[in-house]
Parts: C-alpha cells; sequence; structure tokens
C-alpha cells in the first residue's frame, strides 16, 4: 500500500537539501525582506521630503524596481543561485549609486540612496561568509562584483539580467549537475509558500505604488495622492464591509442595477427603433423626392431634345435652300461663260475670213487701178 502511495514515493524519491543550503535559502529570503524594508523606506523619505515630481516618480521606480527584481532573485529552487541572483542584484545597484547618472537620477539624495544600497551590499555579503569557505568566498565575491561590472543598470533600464548562465560557467560543470536537489516536496512547497507570502503582499504595495505614480504622472502632488488613495480605501472598506457583512443588500444592489441596466437597455432598443424608423421614412422621402427630380430632368431634356432637333431641322433647310440658290447663281454664271466661249469659238473665224476678204479686195482693187 506504501509502494503504490504517489506522494511517499515523491517525496521519497526527493534529495533534500542540506542543512547549510536550507539555512542559505532562508536567511536569503530573510535579507531580501530587510532589503526591501531599508528601499522602500529610502524611497519614501524622498516622496515626502521633496517637491520635484520627477524625482518622486524616479523613487517610486525605484521601489517597485527592487519589489520586482527581489521576487524573481530570492525565491528560486536553489539556494545558490537566489543567494548570487540577489547578490549580484545588489551590486548593480551599488555601482550605479556611484555613477554621474545616478547623481541626475537622484540629485542631492544620491548619497543617501548610495548609502542604502552599500548597507545591502555589506548585508549580503556578511550573511555570504557564512556559507562559503574563505577561499570561496573571495571567489565567489569576485565572480559577483565581475559580473555586475559586466551587466551594469542605467536610469533608463533598472532591470536585473539573470545569472544563472554566468554562474553555471564559473562552477565549471554541465548544468545538469550543477544544481543536484530542489529540495524534498515539504521543502518546495515551504519554498513556494514563502514566495507565495512574499508576493501576495509585493502584490498590495505594487498596486498602491503603481497608483499613486501614475497619479504622480497626471500631476496630482503628495496631498491628492493621500487624499484619492484615502478615498479608495474607504471605499474599497465599505464595498468589503458590504460584501461580508451585508450579503442581502449586496444582493438588492445587485437586482436593483440589474433592474436599472434592463431598463435603460430598454429604452436605448426603443429609441434606436425609433431612429431606425425615422431613417426609413426620410429614405423613402428621399427616394421620392430624387424619382420626382429624375422625371423633371426627364422632361427638361426631352423637351430641349425635341427644341434642338426642330432648330437643326430649320437649319438643314435653310441651309440647303442657300446652297441650292448658290447653285444656281453659279451654274447661270458657267453657262454665260461657256456659251461666250462657244459664240467667239464659233464667229471668230467668220469674222478672221470676214476682214482677211475684205482686205485682200481692197489690195486687189488697189493693183487694178495702178
Amino acid at each position: 500500500m506504501f509502494n503504490n502511495c504517489s506522494l511517499l514515493k515523491i517525496e521519497t524519491a526527493q534529495e533534500p537539501l542540506s542543512k547549510q543550503e536550507l539555512n542559505m535559502r532562508l536567511l536569503t529570503q530573510s535579507l531580501v525582506t530587510e532589503a526591501t524594508n531599508r528601499v522602500e523606506f529610502a524611497a519614501d523619505s524622498i516622496i515626502s521630503t521633496t517637491a520635484n515630481t520627477n524625482l518622486q516618480k524616479l523613487a517610486y521606480r525605484w521601489k517597485i524596481e527592487t519589489l520586482n527584481t527581489f521576487k524573481n532573485t530570492a525565491f528560486q529552487s536553489s539556494p545558490k543561485l537566489s543567494l548570487m541572483d540577489t547578490w549580484t542584484y545588489m551590486l548593480q545597484v551599488r555601482n550605479f549609486m556611484k555613477t554621474s547618472a545616478a547623481h541626475d537620477y537622484f540629485g542631492d539624495y544620491t548619497d543617501y540612496v548610495a548609502q542604502v544600497a552599500q548597507e545591502n551590499v555589506e548585508d549580503i555579503e556578511k550573511k555570504a561568509r557564512q556559507f562559503f569557505t574563505s577561499e570561496a568566498f573571495l571567489k565567489h565575491q569576485d565572480f559577483a562584483s565581475k559580473f555586475a561590472a559586466d551587466n551594469p543598470i542605467s536610469s533608463a533600464n533598472l532591470k536585473h539580467n539573470p545569472v544563472r548562465s554566468a554562474y553555471v560557467e564559473f562552477l565549471k560543470m554541465p548544468d545538469s549537475l550543477a544544481f543536484t536537489t530542489v529540495g524534498s516536496l515539504s521543502e518546495v512547497m515551504t519554498n513556494f509558500s514563502d514566495k507565495l507570502t512574499y508576493s501576495t503582499d509585493a502584490a498590495g504595495k505594487q498596486f498602491k505604488w503603481n497608483t499613486e505614480l501614475i497619479l504622480k504622472e497626471k500631476g496630482f502632488d503628495s496631498v491628492q495622492i493621500k487624499d484619492v488613495m484615502a478615498t479608495v480605501e474607504m471605499k474599497i472598506d465599505r464595498l468589503s464591509d458590504i460584501a461580508e457583512n451585508t450579503p442581502d443588500k449586496l444582493h438588492v444592489a445587485l437586482k436593483s442595477f440589474s433592474t436599472d441596466m434592463r431598463n435603460l437597455f430598454y429604452a436605448l432598443n426603443s429609441e434606436i427603433g425609433l431612429v431606425s424608423e425615422r431613417m426609413a421614412l426620410e429614405r423613402q422621402a428621399i427616394d421620392t423626392i430624387i424619382r420626382r427630380e429624375r422625371i423633371a430632368l426627364d422632361s427638361i431634356i426631352l423637351r430641349e431634345r425635341k427644341a434642338v432637333a426642330f432648330e437643326a431641322s430649320e437649319i438643314s433647310v435653310r441651309v440647303v435652300d442657300e446652297a441650292m440658290i448658290h447653285v444656281k447663281d453659279l451654274t447661270g454664271t458657267i453657262l454665260f461663260y461657256i456659251v461666250l466661249l462657244f459664240a467667239v469659238l464659233l464667229f471668230l473665224p467668220f469674222l478672221l475670213g470676214y476682214f482677211a476678204g475684205k482686205i485682200h479686195q481692197k489690195n486687189k482693187h488697189q493693183k487694178q487701178k495702178d
């Protein structure tokens, strides 16, 4: 019966974490909680003491991104990977706080936030010394410093790059052998429960901080943001109280809301129906007007076409008449010249013969007298 129990098989098949690894996991998660509180307190101090809106927004971004990163780095399956990921991120933040870009980022508060970042680094290095020998600690410290220097964060990008691939390469062993166990089932579930608890608390803070950041970007000042958040929290508390203590009233309110919405949609449907009918009537009227205008236009076109045809007929008759008159005149002129030509051709020889005979007779008469 025990062999057939799958839960027992899973529990006994997993290799539990060593005491050192278990303490490493617990101390890393405890350290993350303390570091989160330091960053949150520092960011809230900046927000409450400065009137610079841009600086306040950057402080919101700092603590929101820190919370997101710690949630991903400190609750991994491997305790060593959780420690190294958290360690390298703290070094990245500390290194950034020492740059000139950080001074543009936090202004007069740069030394303050740099001190907070340095405290986080010192705290995690102090914890790390408990889990490594002196030689191993120096190697891991050198690896973390080199990784942080090779993967810096900036004011435009506060994201942390995961350290797993670089850490496996540092260990000089295959990925499948770098982390031999994630712990027993109970240890895995405990880690998951701790991560869920941290994530739940972080979700509430993130929602509040993101809301305040959005309001800050919209131009609200600190007093207005507190008033808005207090109003929101009061309304949420009232809704929660109603939901928990007066479910009947909530049911009645929902029923009333449903009825109101039904009436609203019914009225909207009625209005939409009336508008549709009115549009149909207007469309019919437009069709009638268009048909009437089309008939009138056809009548005008037909009348104009008849008038144009009549005028074309008159013009053609006039053109034919005038053409015939011109043809008649032209024909008469041609005939006159033809007759004249025939007359010349016909009488010219006789006329020439007459004058020639007359000249001949005159010459002959002259010779007889001589």
